[in-house]
């Protein structure tokens, strides 16, 4: 790609995105700027290694205007997010961590447990937990002293008994009438008290309810609130409080060697440690390594603090701080702080970022390593990066689907899963035609999109070799899509790995890194692909279940289809919940109703 001042001419002096791609479409690089002409005029002297490598494989530029820098800061965290390019820093682990969620707009609040906070949702939130054992901890102590309701709507409108929750007391039972509402409402105050960190409000509570209760001669429950008041003090002795004012805060650090990059982040809440998480960047650093680190793990639906403390202040602090703000409804300041309260905070997140970066170089084999290994071991152009898996699944011809999975840089792409509902198959099941419906749909696609994979994985033997061979040399990408076959173990013969242009399986080490990634890939689209035919069987036995019920006509039976697995489900449901469907109505709701029931 020639990236020439006369090029430099048409760009416009103005807040945006660019991304360069490569020849196949894919995103190389994805960047942002306050003044797109002056930023990519950088380009025309690269100073780096890495900037030099970049443009040599860049083929094309792309660039997207905005009205500000702010929604380009939010352009460029999506796109990334979206394309995960081989020359920006990518966040290893952004996914959400676990919340705690109280509806307080229900008339019985229920506690649950969530990964992501609803947008313009006004329950209340608690969290993030840095592991799902630290939320089990929190949500066993919680109901111990506070029986919320965990059962959805749903569930408890049908309840005609307690559940086991109720017998073993971690549940008031709303659901039968066992508790009135204005003494479930002090449950959810005081353990919304305990979760917000007002202890000592609690604490004063429970012992005046003791109190009063003694006063009564209710002796019973002044012993139950006198076991709760001490065992609560206990629990609260155990807290660490790391902060002498209650503050919400996250504490970040990082730790780089050998061209590695490893992190921790410490989460604060009210003032007390909730405990911390371990993360990691791929890729070579950037000028701006901490607003790149913040765009990407703090995406919607993140729990965001009052403060955000960092060793060093980022060059653009002041768009993320606004960005950030606009997530959270309320103001959230970056720090790099004085205090020494704070400072030992960001020192622990330090020690922590150098054992995981300690940790991960002991024991990591590198993707690079591996990506040449594959390529050599599998005879393919270049190191794949992006490795995608076919698997196949019908009882009997019924049902048939398929479905594909990403791998890339060696971790799951879950959002770039696929299924396939077969459309070409009539009567006796087979393989291999299926096999080239979803190739040709998943390739064809690929090719519309500039989206392809480096490497493609079958789930079977040299019959579907030979498939994917002719599918491949069809939409003309014979060497340009890597391929290989892997075929279970029969007989302790060991794992057969074909490819293209051997007539023999490769017999590759059972202990050696290739096979065994290639084991996990293929073992990860069989379970992806099973768990999706289950489904699909599910749904062709309620379509054929439905047929013939007065007032189910192709309309409601598909809008029953999108919310239901089974007859089970419906029945459960209730007619209140189907009447509300689109399309239906109390009448047709009871009718449905009465065939289910007629039909057993």
């Amino acid at each position: 790609m020639e990236l020439s001042p006369e090029r430099l001419r048409e760009i416009p002096e103005a807040p945006g995105v660019y991304l360069f791609k490569d020849p196949r479409g894919e995103v190389l690089y994805v960047g942002k700027a306050k003044n797109l002409r002056r930023r990519l005029a950088s380009y025309l002297t690269p100073t780096t290694p890495k900037v030099r490598q970049m443009l040599l494989r860049a083929a094309d530029l792309e660039t997207f205007i905005t009205r500000n820098e702010k929604e380009a800061l939010i352009l460029e965290a999506n796109l990334i997010k979206k394309h995960r390019p081989r020359y920006n820093v990518i966040l290893r682990d952004d996914k959400a961590y676990p919340l705690l969620r109280i509806s307080l707009a229900d008339k019985f609040p229920r506690l649950m447990v969530v990964r992501r906070r609803r947008k313009g949702d006004k329950a209340l939130y608690f969290g993030p937990y840095p592991s799902a054992g630290a939320l089990r901890q929190t949500v066993k102590l919680l109901t111990r002293f506070f029986p919320l309701r965990r059962c959805s709507n749903a569930e408890m409108a049908r309840r005609t008994r307690p559940c086991l929750y109720y017998e073993i007391g971690k549940c008031a039972a709303p659901c039968t009438g066992r508790v009135k509402p204005e003494d479930y409402r002090k449950i959810v105050e005081g353990a919304v008290a305990f979760l917000e960190g007002r202890a000592g409000d609690l604490l004063s509570r429970l012992r005046k309810e003791m109190e009063e209760a003694a006063e009564r001669l209710e002796f019973e429950r002044a012993a139950r609130l006198r076991d709760r008041i001490r065992a609560l003090e206990r629990i609260l002795e155990a807290q660490a409080a790391v902060l002498p004012e209650e503050k919400d805060l996250d504490a970040f650090a990082l730790s780089e060697r050998q061209g590695k990059i490893s992190g921790a982040v410490l989460f604060v809440r009210r003032g007390k440690l909730l405990g911390h998480k371990i993360f990691h960047l791929r890729g070579s650093p950037e000028n701006d390594l901490w607003g790149t680190l913040l765009k990407q793990f703090y995406d919607e639906g993140k729990v965001i603090p009052e403060e955000v403390l960092l060793p060093e202040r980022p060059a653009e602090a002041e768009v993320i701080e606004a960005w950030l703000s606009e997530l959270r409804g309320a103001p959230v300041r970056i720090r790099t702080p004085e205090e020494e309260s704070l400072l030992r905070l960001l020192e622990m997140a330090r020690r922590n970022a150098e054992e995981a970066l300690r940790a991960r170089l002991r024991g990591e084999s590198t993707w690079e390593e591996l990506s040449r290994e594959m390529a050599r071991v599998l005879r393919l152009p270049a190191p794949p990066r992006r490795v995608e898996a076919v698997d196949l699944s019908s009882l009997r011809g019924t049902a048939p689907v398929g479905a594909t999975v990403a791998f890339l840089e060696g971790e799951p792409e879950k959002d770039r899963y696929r299924r396939y509902h077969i459309r070409t198959l009539s009567g006796t099941p087979d393989d291999y035609a299926m096999l080239r419906e979803v190739l040709e749909r998943r390739l064809k696609r690929g090719l519309e999109e500039g989206d392809l994979p480096d490497l493609l994985v079958i789930d079977g033997g040299k019959g579907h070799l030979s498939t994917a061979e002719e599918v491949l040399r069809d939409l003309d990408l014979s060497g340009k899509v890597g391929l290989c076959a892997i075929a279970k173990e029969r007989e302790d013969e060991g794992e057969k790995v074909y490819i293209p242009g051997r007539k023999n399986p490769l017999r590759l080490s059972r202990h050696g890194e290739v096979l065994r990634f290639l084991m996990r890939v293929r073992d990860e689209v069989h379970r992806f692909v099973l768990s999706f035919h289950r489904r699909a069987r599910e749904t062709e036995a309620l379509s054929s279940f439905l047929d013939g019920i007065p007032g189910i006509g192709p309309k409601r039976k598909r809008e029953l289809l999108r919310h239901f697995s089974s007859p089970e489900e419906i029945l459960s449901a209730g007619e209140e919940r189907i009447a509300r469907l689109p399309g239906f109505n109390h009448s047709v709701a009871r009718s449905l109703m009465e065939h289910l029931r007629s039909r057993g």
